[in-house]
């Protein structure tokens, strides 16, 4: 069973248009790994200034340098803007945004959505307006919340348990109580129950607004604040989480239930992350740096760029999937291997609000390399047709039965890349 909350009202994320270079190409498919090595090669040396700003603007972002980032965008609308189309500078707003929710910058990411909207609401299709109307109410609701932060006062070390769909879960303390939250980099942000918010002091605010689910149901959901909270020696404070209706995260008929889930804006905090198969999550006090480089973030998603069979491929990334699953980009690119060697299926997928029902195939085996060492992963689905936007452009979403043939499992949100140790 997988769950992921997939919140699609943050995103704001605006459809790029046909464009005729490679380079915009690259952009287009959201393929920041070679946009970034096409940006530092000799080819694209000649690149007009503001063009070059305007991908540094979008790799950076991807690549976790929110800060500079923000600086080419604002260099583009003090220099440049005469340079780009509505819809262009439209999307660097929304890119901005994105900086300013991920450095907790509530405030200024709604200023920045309201101005989106009042200089470039016109060049918005229904559908991302909306979004952005939708996602500001959770901005405008936190205006007044500083920004998250996190100490890590020592090397910590978390005893971790598997739950009845086999998710980590890790004991996070509010105040006197401790209760088991699932531990999900696929998370876009952290979630509690109303029940589970009441239990741990949690301030819910009177902000309603609508999560759209991995099934494309939308459910009502408000805003709560932890003030602080532990995960271990680590200390978190005004944690951000989604709230929901306890019947939301309860699954087979109460069978199985989530209490919270705590996700990527507190793991991206913590610096570093290791997860290993004897049960501990650690936490190092300082991150280690190394050569890798295989990682990066599309807006609240993580995103690894791995081996599959004979080609490099991005993949998003979620430590709280049971499953490898390969997306329809896969299908697309090889159709002929994927119905020659597979079979047909009818794939189920879950999530917060339902379930949904659609044509897969499953392949018989399949080989990843990452971290310089190779796995063989039986049986996997191959959807032919999106669930979501994340789906459009990626391969694939890498899931526990490739990471935990490894010993270890290394992400680390500083140097950004992830590690696997067998």
């Amino acid at each position: 069973m997988r769950v992921l909350i997939v919140v699609a009202v943050l995103m704001a994320t605006f459809a790029l248009h046909a464009e005729t270079t490679p380079i915009d190409s690259l952009l287009q498919q959201r393929d920041y790994f070679r946009l970034r090595s096409a940006l530092a090669s000799p080819a694209e040396a000649s690149l007009p200034q503001h063009r070059r700003l305007y991908y540094e603007a979008y790799v950076h972002n991807f690549f976790h340098d929110l800060p500079a980032s923000n600086r080419a965008i604002e260099t583009i609308f003090k220099k440049y803007r005469k340079h780009f189309t509505d819809k262009e500078l439209g999307r660097l707003l929304g890119k901005k945004a994105d900086n300013h929710s991920k450095l907790y910058e509530y405030r200024e990411a709604y200023a920045t959505n309201q101005l989106l909207l009042s200089k470039y609401g016109s060049s918005l299709s229904e559908e991302d307006r909306n979004d952005v109307l939708n996602t500001n109410l959770i901005w405008k609701g936190l205006a007044d919340v500083p920004a998250q932060r996190t100490t890590i006062a020592r090397d910590s070390r978390i005893a971790y348990k598997r739950d009845k769909a086999g998710l980590v879960n890790v004991p996070v303390s509010f105040r006197d109580s401790t209760y088991d939250f699932v531990f999900d980099t696929g998370a876009n942000l952290s979630v509690i129950t109303e029940s589970y918010a009441a239990k741990a002091s949690v301030d819910v605010r009177p902000v309603v607004f609508k999560v759209r689910a991995i099934t494309g149901i939308e459910v009502d959901a408000r805003l709560g604040i932890a003030r602080s909270l532990k995960l271990g020696d680590v200390e978190v404070q005004n944690a951000v989480f989604i709230v929901f209706p306890d019947s939301v995260l309860s699954f087979a008929g109460g069978a199985y239930t989530i209490n919270g889930i705590i996700g990527f804006p507190v793991i991206e905090q913590l610096g570093e992350v290791r997860i290993d198969k004897a049960g501990f999550v650690s936490v190092p006090q300082v991150a280690v740096d190394k050569p890798i480089h295989n990682f990066g973030i599309d807006e609240l998603m993580p995103v690894i760029n791995i081996h599959v069979n004979n080609d490099t491929l991005p993949f998003t990334f979620d430590t709280g999937a049971q499953i490898t699953d390969l997306n329809e980009p896969f299908y697309d690119r090889y159709t002929s291997l994927v119905e020659s060697t597979g079979k047909a299926i009818e794939m189920k997928q879950g999530g917060a609000g339902g379930y949904a029902t659609s044509k897969a195939w499953q392949l018989p085996l399949t080989r990843f390399t990452v971290g310089g060492e190779t796995v063989n992963v039986p049986n996997l689905n191959v959807k032919t047709h999106s669930a979501n936007s994340k789906d459009r452009f990626y391969y694939g979403n890498l899931g526990q039965d490739v990471m935990y043939q490894f010993r270890e499992l290394v992400i680390n949100f500083k140097y950004m890349y992830v590690d696997f140790v067998q």
